[in-house]
């Protein structure tokens, strides 16, 4: 009488191959799937620094012209539509100087500049 141990062994050596080709394309989904969110992390994230960036510079010259309309103009100044605050120094000879700082969902750009009225 013959023993079917052989198949057996077919089997097994089938299921092992087949369990290791499944946890191989397992694992490199899972390190390209990382790799994805990473990527697109880091492209949302140079997207707000640049829109920080644009904040910054429209706070810069929204102040230019504040300061041109008001000569008294000084102290802390707060743009609720850039998500930026100010400091301008006025000497009221005619020299303005304004530090201005945005931030944009946890990222912040900040910039200076000064102006001769």
């Amino acid at each position: 009488m013959k023993t079917i141990t052989h198949r057996r062994r077919e089997g097994l050596t089938a299921l092992i191959a087949v369990n290791l080709i499944a946890l191989g394309t397992l694992a490199f989904l899972m390190v390209t799937a990382g790799a994805a969110v990473t990527f697109a992390d880091m492209v949302h994230k140079k997207e707000l620094r640049m829109q920080a960036a644009l904040n910054v510079r429209a706070c810069l010259d929204s102040l230019a012209l504040m300061a041109a309309k008001d000569y008294f103009l000084n102290g802390q100044v707060s743009l609720r539509e850039f998500g930026c605050t100010a400091d301008v120094s006025n000497d009221f000879r005619g020299n303005v100087s304004f530090g201005a700082a945005a931030v944009l969902s946890g990222v912040s750009a900040r910039d200076s500049r000064a102006v001769r009225l």
